[in-house]
């Protein structure tokens, strides 16, 4: 090789080097400027786990604490739905058969047992009705189809088979003096209207207690009505409450009679019994009379294994439905259901611990990290739960690979939509309709996590988590619209 030759060589290498060294130069500056505009967002200063990527390529956009353990709030609810598209399809459906142990006469006497044998179908309510308020809708056909076939008197009990899930009720981690409250109700083998009491409080004449409406109408939950309608004009001083472990209920303090009704809604305990009480009510009123009892099957002595025949069936929706509810709307027990019914299904424990399993292992297959993952519960309420930003952010970008994305990326909330926990948020002409995430909330911690459309047609993907301390002045949304704001411009 002539001098000349390694000369000319030796130049086109160096040209080649400064050439390199000035492109890692330009995207490093490029970089720390991305750097310095999201920290200006998400103060350091601040507890902010942060991680954004490009959803189509993968770069990495921006960090912050992304590989710390940190609370998800509801944020987790992407782990449990994600799981449920994997392993149950998005057309699951919950499958609930109403069983007989006996044989019925020509006179419509049914002479022996009939049996509920629960799914964990959190769907028997009129959330898919169309009257939202008709609770015991699928109850009613269950008994029109008895009509049909000729039942008129059950000579037997009415059992309530809730196996399918253990009784593990109260999440480790969940806010001790809730248990009241709608979003902490218990996730049983049997759900009837949410595992939810609706109280209709209504006003009436000075001196006499209100009225009391509930939805489902039922006489198997007490409510001792001790409050009374005052005269005159002012705030009402209501108190609905019940014991931890009993669904007896007390009514305490006044409404005005210058006021309109109040409606409270109430977690109740002991869900299969709240059931298969109700059931018993409805066929009543259906004309069909049961002369035994309505109870847990765990309390039956001597109940037959064998000899059970399906007498009626209630399907469920469809898991695409199901996770709108759940990821929309951000309701609680549905999760919780759904975390449990993974563990029953895919690692032979009907629990929130048998779910996390599941998820864990889901992870595993996307090769994402789950050593951080912890699950108490599949909602998100419990304080003890943990994931990073990054993981969930590689849990958006992996999943876009599978063949059911697009029907798990439709039960996502939608910024400035008509309903769901974004339609009053993200709702700037450049941020309506181009938000698809999962927001979160629980005492001092705020989560959004999910994917945005940029004005230019690149869509990014994003996990944001603040967990408690300072806020910088400024609330958590607005920190987080901002960090959209920034990515809908293509400014990244």
């Amino acid at each position: 090789m002539s001098s000349d030759f390694r000369s000319r060589l030796f130049g086109f290498f160096f040209i080649c080097l400064v050439i390199i060294c000035e492109l890692c130069s330009g995207s490093c500056a490029q970089q720390e400027e991305i750097n310095q505009r999201f920290r200006a967002i998400f103060q350091p200063g601040d507890c902010w786990f942060a991680a954004v990527a490009d959803a189509k390529t993968g770069r990495m956009i921006y960090r912050q604490r992304a590989d710390l353990p940190c609370l998800p709030a509801s944020n987790l609810k992407l782990f449990v739905t994600t799981t449920a598209f994997e392993y149950l399809g998005s057309h699951f459906r919950y499958r609930t058969p109403l069983m007989g142990h006996g044989s019925l006469d020509g006179q419509g006497v049914w002479h022996g047992d009939l049996l509920v044998r629960g799914s964990g179908d959190p769907t028997f309510s009129g959330r898919f009705e169309a009257n939202e308020l008709d609770a015991t809708a699928a109850m009613d056909r269950w008994a029109d189809q008895l009509l049909s076939r000729g039942f008129r008197e059950i000579r037997g009990n009415l059992y309530g088979f809730d196996d399918v899930f253990d009784e593990n009720y109260w999440g480790a981690g969940w806010p001790e003096k809730s248990w009241m409250d709608w979003y902490t109700a218990p996730s049983g083998g049997l759900i009837l209207n949410d595992s939810c009491l609706d109280v209709g409080i209504y006003p009436n004449r000075p001196g006499q207690p209100p009225s009391l409406r509930t939805v489902p109408e039922t006489n198997s939950i007490p409510i001792n009505n001790v409050a009374s309608t005052t005269a005159k004009r002012g705030r009402n001083s209501l108190n609905l409450s019940r014991p931890f472990l009993g669904n007896d209920f007390k009514l305490s303090g006044q409404i005005s009679s210058g006021n309109g009704p109040v409606q409270v809604t109430v977690a109740v305990n002991d869900p299969t019994k709240f059931f298969i009480e109700v059931l018993k009510e409805v066929f009543e009123k259906k004309g069909i009379r049961i002369s035994g009892k309505a109870m847990d099957a765990d309390l039956a002595e001597n109940l037959p294994t064998r000899g059970w025949h399906v007498l009626a069936w209630k399907e469920s929706p469809t898991l695409i439905q199901l996770a709108q509810v759940i990821n929309t709307r951000s309701q609680n027990l549905f999760a919780d259901s759904l975390l449990k019914t993974l563990g029953q299904r895919r690692a032979g424990s009907g629990s929130w611990k048998g779910g996390e399993k599941v998820v864990k292992d889901f992870l595993a297959s996307l090769k994402i990290d789950n050593t951080a993952l912890q699950m108490e519960d599949g909602s998100g309420l419990s304080r003890l739960d943990r994931v990073t930003a990054q993981m969930t952010l590689d849990l958006l970008l992996a999943v876009q690979k599978k063949a059911w994305f697009r029907d798990w990326r439709q039960t996502l909330a939608v910024s400035g939509g008509t309903e769901g926990s974004l339609r009053k948020r993200l709702n700037t002409p450049l941020l309506e309709g181009k938000v698809f995430a999962k927001t979160g909330f629980i005492d001092n911690v705020y989560c959004l996590s999910g994917y945005v459309l940029s004005q230019n047609n690149r869509v990014y993907a994003f996990s944001f988590m603040f967990n408690g301390g300072s806020q910088g002045g400024k609330h958590p949304h607005d920190r987080m619209e901002e960090a959209l704001t920034l990515l809908a411009r293509d400014e990244p």
